[in-house]
């Protein structure tokens, strides 16, 4: 065989492109891609570790255990004590380390044991007080609690913590004036919380200001929907909007939430108010599924009937609401509406009277909630307003205003509530 034809005869065995050995070599090169990028990762990884490490070393160790005690995260504090007291020479530091940490697992006496001994350390003293503040309240005492944190304060006026807990003592006390001033300052100092304007709308809710309510309790759904209590606030947010009949808004209010109690009869007013009155009777049958003697539900329920003629029917349902709730003036006043339409005018006639009695105390009870409010550090207004919600029977309310007055006893001395001569037209002679 020629040299050309040996040539040619390797040549055609020869691989081609397509042929097992150009696989191969591809299935090779794919594999040397992975090690590499594999190699790479390690490396990375590695240099990552090595700069976290970098950096913690260059934390401070104090900072760092603070930051892991606010994050609860005790094992890491408990690193960085040992830290500070193997160098032995940050016993203060340690000291208020120790407190922080007995604080958060709720050994309040013992912190403050360890907390007051650095009390006056020239770089620790802020930082304790916060600490101190926070375990007199935790303990019930409050005039200790808020001594502390107003300490805070004259030195770091814009203390978003000590504001935070001073706003707590204080609404805890039924000082709502002070709790609302540190609830707004707690507000503005950190815009991502959503908790001061949640409580803004408690307060102005309980004294029946429910457009300010409306408006505390968006802006805190605005600042985190998702919150923990998210169906509270929506239902309260609801009952405001029902208040200033916001009837659409509130049952938008409510559309998220679970069928509750509280949640069904809002959205049954609502849809009553809106003449949507189907949607209202499956919304009530389900609140008194769960609450038969629901007094919203049992009134909403007998109006309707009333609505539909069905007035003997009517006369039932409000009996059971005036029998399980005798101090609701509108259960009264239905049901002398409804023993009046039967022509039993001498039960309608006694029904009025008695709703006449209630309005009576509940209008000197509204009226005196603007009064409260005018007059901050009014004792007298307070204990009537705790005597009122007595007479109303709503012992709630009542431990409200009795703890909102004694907060304030030791603040002013009471003037008589009642009107006052005018010094203008006062008899000189």
């Amino acid at each position: 065989m020629t040299e050309a034809q040996l040539t040619e005869a390797r040549a055609s065995q020869a691989p081609t492109s397509s042929q097992p050995g150009s696989v191969r070599r591809g299935i090779s090169r794919s594999r040397w891609l992975l090690v590499v990028a594999a190699l790479s990762l390690f490396v990375a990884a590695a240099l990552f570790a090595l700069w976290c490490n970098f950096r913690d070393r260059q934390t401070d160790p104090f900072q760092a255990a603070l930051a892991a005690v606010d994050r609860e995260d005790l094992a890491v504090a408990r690193q960085y004590l040992a830290e500070l007291r193997s160098s032995g020479k940050h016993h203060s530091q340690a000291t208020l380390l120790r407190g922080a940490m007995l604080l958060k697992k709720g050994y309040y006496y013992p912190a403050l044991d360890e907390l007051q001994e650095v009390a006056d350390h020239a770089d620790l003293k802020i930082s304790a007080l916060k600490l101190i503040g926070q375990a007199w309240y935790h303990l019930g005492r409050h005039v200790e609690a808020q001594a502390a944190l107003h300490k805070v304060l004259r030195e770091e006026p814009n203390a978003v913590e000590a504001h935070r807990w001073l706003a707590a003592s204080y609404y805890d006390l039924g000082a709502n004036h002070d709790a609302l001033h540190h609830l707004k300052r707690t507000a503005d100092l950190d815009p991502s919380d959503h908790r001061p304007h949640r409580l803004l709308g408690l307060i102005y809710k309980d004294y029946e200001r429910y457009g300010d309510a409306a408006a505390c309790y968006e802006e805190s759904l605005r600042r985190k929907d998702g919150q923990p209590d998210w169906v509270d606030v929506r239902q309260e947010l609801a009952v405001c909007q029902q208040k200033l009949w916001r009837f659409r808004d509130a049952l938008a209010t409510l559309a998220p939430c679970p069928a509750t109690v509280e949640v069904s009869v809002v959205r049954a007013q609502c849809q009553h108010a809106l003449g949507d009155v189907p949607s209202a009777k499956e919304s009530l049958a389900a609140v008194l599924y769960q609450d038969q003697a629901n007094l919203d539900a049992l009134v909403l329920q007998g109006t309707i009937l009333l609505e539909e003629g069905k007035t003997p029917a009517a006369v039932d349902v409000f009996r059971r609401a005036t029998q399980a709730h005798p101090k609701d003036y509108l259960a009264h006043f239905k049901l002398a509406q409804a023993y009046t339409q039967l022509g039993q005018q001498d039960r309608g006639n006694a029904e009025q009277k008695l709703a006449d009695q209630i309005r009576e105390v509940r209008k000197e009870f509204a009226d005196l909630h603007q009064v409260a409010w005018d007059r901050p550090h009014d004792v007298q207004v307070r204990l009537r307003l705790a005597a009122l919600a007595k007479e109303l029977d709503r012992p709630d309310l009542a431990d409200v205003w009795l703890r909102s007055a004694a907060a304030l006893q030791p603040l002013a001395t009471p003037k008589p509530y009642g009107p006052q001569p005018d010094a203008t037209n006062r008899n000189d002679k």
